[in-house]
C-alpha cells in the first residue's frame, strides 16, 4: 500500500509476503496512515469501514461510507479513498485470485470465479450497512482480519471460507451482468479511465481520447457520458479536485502549488473549479481542517 500521497494513481505492486498464501491486509487509522492514493492492482480488494467515515472512489464513482459499510474492488480497477473524519479507520483486504481458484475448474470457479475475473460478471462496489444482505459482508471482512491476525493453526482455510462467503453474499445481494448496457459502455472505456487516473494532469482531448479506445469523437461523448455520467473534461476535473484535496490535508503545498501539481496552471480557474465540486473554496477547505 503507498504512503506517499503525492504520487499520482499508478499501478500498484502490493506487498504480498506468501506467495503461496496470496492475501495481506493494511489498517488506515490515525497512528499510520490515512489515505490510499488512486491506484489500481491485479488483485481482488475488500475494504471494510470499521469508525467514521471515508469518501472512497471506485473507477468513475465516488461516495462517502461510514462505520459498517463493505466496499468490492475488482482486478485492475482504479480505487482510492480518505477520511472525512478525524479518526476514522478501514481495514483493506488485498488477495489474489490465486486464493480462490483451483486446477480442477470446479462448478463454482466457472460460474462465479472466472466471470469475476474476466469481467462479464460484475459486482456492485458499494455495499451499505442499512441495507438488507451487507452485513454479512461486512462481518466476514471483518473475521477475515481478526483470523490474518491471530494465525492459529488451520486460519489459512478460516480465511478463505470468509472469503468465499463475502463474495457469495454479493452475489445474492445485487450481480449486474456484463450484458447490461451500462456496464457495456463501463468495460468499453475501462483503457481510457486507467489511463486518466495515471495522468489526469496532463490535458486531454476529446479526440486523443476516442482514439485511445478507437471510437469516433462524436460517439466518444455519448459512450463516455453513458459510462460514467459526466463529460471527459467533469471526469477529470473530479480526479484532479479529489487529489487536490488529498494534497491540502497534508498542509505541505499552498494552494497554487497544489494547482500545478493537478494540472491546473491558473490558479483563478483551479478556485472555480474546486468550489463547484466541493461548494466551499480551497482556501475555506484548507481552514476547516
Amino acid at each position: 500500500m503507498q504512503k506517499n500521497s503525492e504520487s499520482l494513481s499508478q499501478k500498484e505492486h502490493t506487498l504480498i509476503p506468501d506467495s503461496t498464501f496470496p492475501i495481506n491486509i493494511f489498517h488506515l487509522h490515525k497512528e499510520f496512515y490515512q489515505i490510499i492514493p488512486p491506484h489500481w492492482h491485479d488483485h481482488f480488494e475488500w475494504l471494510a469501514i470499521t469508525k467514521g467515515s471515508f469518501r472512497v472512489q471506485v473507477e468513475a464513482r465516488f461516495e462517502d461510507v461510514r462505520e459498517g459499510d463493505a466496499i468490492f474492488v475488482n482486478a485492475r480497477q482504479v480505487h482510492s479513498a480518505f477520511p472525512i473524519e478525524e479518526n476514522s479507520e478501514l481495514y483493506a483486504v488485498v488477495f489474489n485470485e490465486a486464493l480462490l481458484r483451483n486446477s480442477s475448474l470446479d462448478s463454482t470457479e466457472i460460474k462465479y470465479i472466472k466471470p469475476l475475473l474476466g469481467h462479464e460478471a460484475l459486482l456492485p462496489p458499494f455495499y451499505r450497512a442499512e441495507q438488507s444482505g451487507a452485513s454479512p459482508i461486512h462481518a466476514a471482512i471483518v473475521k477475515t482480519v481478526e483470523d490474518f491476525r491471530e494465525k492459529r493453526f488451520g486460519y489459512e482455510l478460516l480465511i478463505k471460507s470468509a472469503l468465499f462467503a463475502a463474495l457469495g453474499h454479493a452475489f445474492q445481494y445485487e450481480l449486474v451482468s456484463i450484458t447490461d448496457a451500462k456496464t457495456k459502455h463501463q468495460a468499453a472505456i475501462q483503457p481510457l479511465l486507467v489511463h486518466l487516473s495515471q495522468h489526469f494532469c496532463d490535458p486531454i482531448s476529446i479526440e486523443k481520447a476516442a482514439q485511445m479506445i478507437c471510437v469516433s469523437p462524436n460517439y466518444f461523448c455519448a459512450l463516455f457520458k453513458k459510462a460514467t455520467g459526466k463529460t471527459l473534461l467533469e471526469y477529470v476535473n473530479l480526479l484532479r479536485v479529489h487529489e487536490a484535496e488529498q494534497l491540502l490535508r497534508t498542509r505541505l503545498y499552498s494552494i497554487e502549488q497544489v494547482a500545478l501539481k493537478v494540472g491546473y496552471t491558473n490558479t483563478t480557474y483551479f478556485g472555480r473549479v474546486f468550489k463547484k465540486y466541493k461548494n466551499q473554496t480551497a482556501r475555506e477547505y484548507l481552514n476547516s481542517l
